[in-house]
């Protein structure tokens, strides 16, 4: 575009020269001159096209501040892959700043980074949810200093919609993919459809998490009617509660029991410890979220019937490629449901499978 504007104001230059040159009747070294000049100016232009050219070169990279929950958990710890993986695909375009809390339930320390990042003014915002209500004030203060924020994981479309685009795993689907799997995996057992079910919750009052319950109880009694479900308990993101809550209804049900679900990965290796201990995993199916070094070593052992898994690193990378797009100008759509996965003891040992469970192994360092 400059380079058109530069050009035509040399063009409009010389039909000025020329209309002068015509008008006044000049002579022949009077047309000789203007024409010198004429190209002294296009040598100019050219000069100022050539500047304008090295200046796009050097081009800033957009801040973009990276904000997730925390690094103590391996889901968290994926999303940063992929995010991060991104912007290092991209490194004369994108300049990310990684932000964590210590752990997934630091509520004030989130909020506390947040307002950090806010006097920062990047030039956007990837950031996960600690609770949707109270982060959807700081979604809308992003949203006041022209700073387009893309969700991370959860979401605040109950309470805003202030944010630029959100990426969440399919939380429902994927409960309805843990009850599909846990009635399928009884009737391959010759084991009657019936019982009593637990459900461990992570945490209290978090929209993703249950989504993810309501699916699988919804799945559950849709195929198997005579199922029960006890009430629902909440570890806290506390393993020491999760192994209290899982021996105190393992020893209250007795042969009741007919499984015990997990909405989330960081307790997860707690209940395995106790089912472990206690050699109950024959007579009780285990089925839990996310992946870690002990659910891997639960689903080889045999311990974890089952494990819902969210692709992480996918969900970070989406959430970084969408943030560019956004200051690139262009469309991404708003809100955006990534696909979830069951996988059981046969499908541990692959590349592909090792990837996905280890982003780590692709890691651009």
């Amino acid at each position: 575009m400059k380079k058109v504007m530069i050009f035509t104001i040399v063009l409009t230059l010389v039909m000025m020269l020329t209309a002068g040159i015509s008008m006044t009747g000049c002579k022949t070294a009077a047309v000789e001159e203007a024409v010198e000049e004429v190209e002294e100016a296009v040598e100019e232009a050219e000069e100022a096209v050539e500047e304008v050219e090295e200046a796009v070169e050097e081009v800033v990279p957009y801040e973009i501040a990276f904000v997730v929950k925390s690094q103590a958990q391996p889901f968290w710890h994926h999303i940063r892959i992929g995010g991060m993986n991104f912007a290092k695909e991209h490194p004369d375009k994108i300049n990310a700043t990684l932000y964590a809390a210590k752990d997934d339930a630091a509520v004030e320390e989130g909020l506390a980074i947040l307002e950090d990042v806010l006097i920062l003014e990047p030039d956007a915002i990837a950031m996960a949810l600690i609770n949707p209500e109270t982060m959807a004030t700081m979604v809308d203060k992003f949203a006041e200093a022209g700073i387009p924020a893309v969700m991370v994981g959860d979401s605040v479309k109950d309470y805003t919609d202030a944010y630029s685009a959100e990426f969440l795993s399919y939380d429902y689907g994927g409960g309805e993919m843990a009850g599909e799997f846990l009635i399928n995996y009884l009737i391959e057992n010759d084991k009657p459809l019936e019982g009593k079910i637990a459900i461990h919750s992570a945490l209290a009052g978090l929209v993703s998490l249950q989504n993810r319950c309501n699916g699988f109880m919804d799945k559950v009694l849709e195929l198997a009617p005579d199922m029960e479900f006890i009430d629902w308990v909440y570890s806290d993101v506390d393993p020491m509660k999760e192994v209290t809550l899982t021996q105190d209804q393992i020893s209250a049900y007795g042969d009741e029991l007919t499984c015990v679900y997990l909405d989330a990965g960081p307790t997860l290796p707690a209940a395995i410890q106790v089912f472990s201990e206690q050699g109950v995993a024959d007579e009780i199916t285990l089925i839990g979220w996310d992946s870690s070094p002990e659910a891997i070593a639960g689903l080889e052992d045999g311990i974890l019937k089952g494990l819902i898994l969210q692709d992480p690193f996918g969900i970070g990378y989406n959430c970084m490629e969408a943030a560019f797009m956004i200051l690139e100008g262009e469309t991404v759509k708003k809100d955006n449901l990534m696909p979830t996965v069951v996988f059981t003891g046969d499908d541990i040992g692959t590349q592909e499978a090792a990837e996905f469970l280890d982003p780590s192994l692709i890691e651009i360092k």
